[in-house]
């Protein structure tokens, strides 16, 4: 009788192997799904590498419950195996056709948002282009004074700034001309 308690019979192990298959299946659809998600935001290395993070903790969440609702929280092999299995099936089939039916239709709606855009940014674009080149008039100008106010006045005899005034010898000042 105790015997039965830590033994599974075949019907149920095939039956749970049958499940694991299926939830290897869905694992894959959901792995398409975050492809798809990962080419849409981002296509850098650490992008990748966050998604792919967070879909293998998904995934490790998935199968202990996966196993905590089928085998009473016994983790089998076979239950991995079905998963690898049911994921392999879904990927080298399935998903061989539809991620990249997905890529296209992701670039085309990426061409579609970004001419929208353009459309809609278009009158901004054009104002701060004028303001911009408004701008740059000014300061080109603000430039110009601002070197020419660094060229000295000339020295001329007859202006009043340039009259100096020395000490005679008797100490009166007296004005004279350079």
């Amino acid at each position: 009788m105790t015997e039965y308690l830590y033994s599974v019979s075949l019907a149920k192990q095939t039956g749970n192997f049958l499940l694991s298959l299926g939830l290897g299946f869905v694992m894959g659809i959901v792995y398409d799904f975050v492809r798809i998600i990962r080419i849409t935001v981002t296509g850098k290395k650490a992008g990748i590498f966050i998604f792919d993070l967070l879909y293998c903790a998904v995934l490790c969440i998935c199968t202990f419950l996966f196993s905590l609702a089928v085998n009473e929280g016994e983790l089998r092999g076979y239950l991995i195996l079905g998963e690898g299995m049911g994921f392999a099936v879904y990927y080298f089939s399935v998903g061989a056709v539809i991620f990249p039916l997905s890529e296209k239709v992701v670039r085309g709606i990426k061409r579609a948002v970004g001419k929208f855009f353009k459309v809609i940014f278009l009158p901004f674009k054009k104002f701060f282009g004028f303001i911009h080149t408004v701008l740059r008039k000014c300061f080109k100008k603000v430039k110009k004074v601002k070197n020419k106010s660094k060229i000295h006045l000339k020295v001329d005899k007859h202006l009043l700034y340039n009259l100096r005034v020395k000490k005679a010898k008797n100490g009166s000042f007296l004005k004279k001309d350079v």
